[in-house]
């Protein structure tokens, strides 16, 4: 006498708790990306674009020169400076952009105490 045994059917996964890890998965995804454009936009004033373009570095003194785009109407202040290997800031000065061109270039000399390593035109702002 032979018996047989039907297998138990196996549990079904709720729907809900997989629908449910999706939404929270996406709106992860989702505040993770702004986060990270927020976080890429830091300290940046909206509209106004500085670089550097090149820079010579002496054993005193550093030339940069630079280039701000930004609004026509707007005035604008940055700051020139020129740093050392960890980053010190040995030398810097404010620049004014005027109102009245869309973007300027420029040309600044700073003298150091020492010799510096790079140069950068940084922290923009509308006045």
């Amino acid at each position: 006498m032979t018996t047989s045994v039907s297998k138990a059917a196996a549990p079904a996964e709720p729907r809900r708790g997989r629908l449910g890890l999706v939404v929270i998965g996406a709106l992860t995804a989702v505040a993770a990306g702004g986060f990270g454009v927020l976080a890429a936009h830091t300290g940046q004033t909206p509209g106004i674009v500085p670089q550097t373009v090149t820079y010579q570095i002496t054993d005193t003194s550093v030339e940069i020169n630079y280039s701000v785009a930004k609004g026509k109407d707007d005035e604008v202040r940055c700051t020139v400076d020129a740093y050392d290997t960890d980053f010190a800031v040995l030398a810097q000065k404010e620049v004014s952009v005027p109102a009245g061109t869309s973007s300027v270039k420029g040309t600044e000399t700073l003298q150091t105490p020492r010799r510096a390593t790079g140069a950068r035109i940084r922290d923009c702002r509308k006045v």
